[in-house]
């Protein structure tokens, strides 16, 4: 854990930290990165047993550790420095893009949340959430964060020691919109995959390809899902960078996953940090683009009050 503090710094004191550590990051990155390379050509390249064993391990096993814990270290360091000195900006531009910061019980991402969307069948064991907000964009009340799910498990020989492994199953946004009447019963849509059920026709052969729709009586969810409804999702999923994987309808919400490399409320990658106006623009830029996908899903005003 990191707990360094700086005290206010000046803009090119910030500029120049910020660049160490956004530089160390990618150069740790990039050794674990060659590191595992190395690992798996000398697993497949080295005949000899007992140096092929050595060499993977120090390689692969080396490269992961530079990887993840060097290069994570420094991406923390980062992460924190930002927030530090730069908290004060964020939280002003997050109230001046959605009023101020809710918490109501309705508007929760959490853990049940997720699990409701069965993303994934729910082949994960373990929710991260980041930048949480709740708040109002042009008179719908919505809730935003970054969420990854990782699958955790065990490998190795019982009488080795076993090691816990964590594999990134889903990284991107959950979104929850107040809609303007409440669904009577739950209404479930989930990106379609090979084993799919066959599920509820809506009607439209394109949103029935893309989407498994499950719900306790065929015909509420037929009239939920309207054409009109239907093409909006659809309009959403030909304009996002990402991948609608499911959404649902329960209560006054609704409520839906979204694999994207976006992330709400941070600073593109891209950015080199020393630029402080970029990194403030890139900020800004991420608040703004998830005003325009609430506007893009709430033009049903059917659904949703404005």
């Amino acid at each position: 854990m990191n707990d360094t503090h700086y005290g206010k710094m000046s803009e090119a004191e910030l500029s120049k930290k910020l660049g160490q550590y956004q530089k160390q990051a990618r150069i740790w990155t990039i050794i674990g990165l060659i590191g595992v390379l190395g690992g798996v050509i000398s697993f497949f390249a080295v005949d000899d047993m007992a140096l092929k064993s050595v060499l993977t391990a120090v390689l692969f096993f080396g490269g992961v550790c530079a990887a993840l814990f060097l290069g994570g270290s420094a991406q923390k360091k980062l992460k924190a420095l930002m927030k530090e000195q730069m908290g004060d900006f964020f939280r002003a531009e997050l109230e001046n893009a959605f009023g101020p910061d809710m918490n109501t019980a309705q508007m929760r991402i959490d853990e049940k949340l997720v699990r409701s969307l069965v993303l994934l069948d729910n082949q994960w064991e373990e929710i991260e959430t980041e930048n949480f907000r709740e708040g109002e964009h042009n008179g719908v009340h919505f809730s935003v964060a970054n969420v990854r799910l990782n699958h955790v498990y065990e490998r190795g020989a019982p009488q080795d020691g076993l090691e816990t492994c964590r594999d990134m199953v889903f990284k991107g946004i959950v979104l929850r919109l107040e809609m303007r009447y409440p669904a009577a019963e739950n209404v479930l849509a989930s990106a379609r995959t090979e084993d799919s059920p066959r599920g509820i026709a809506t009607g439209s052969k394109e949103f029935d390809r893309c989407f498994c729709v499950t719900a306790e009586h065929e015909q509420y969810a037929k009239s939920v899902l309207t054409p009109q409804l239907t093409e909006r999702i659809l309009e959403f999923c030909r304009g996002i960078d990402g991948q609608l994987l499911g959404f649902c309808l329960n209560g006054s919400t609704l409520s839906m996953a979204v694999e994207t490399d976006y992330a709400f409320a941070c600073v593109a990658s891209s950015v080199d940090l020393r630029d402080l106006d970029a990194l403030r623009r890139s900020y800004v830029s991420s608040l703004h683009e998830m005003g325009g996908i609430i506007d893009l899903l709430t033009e049903n005003s059917e659904l949703f009050a404005k």
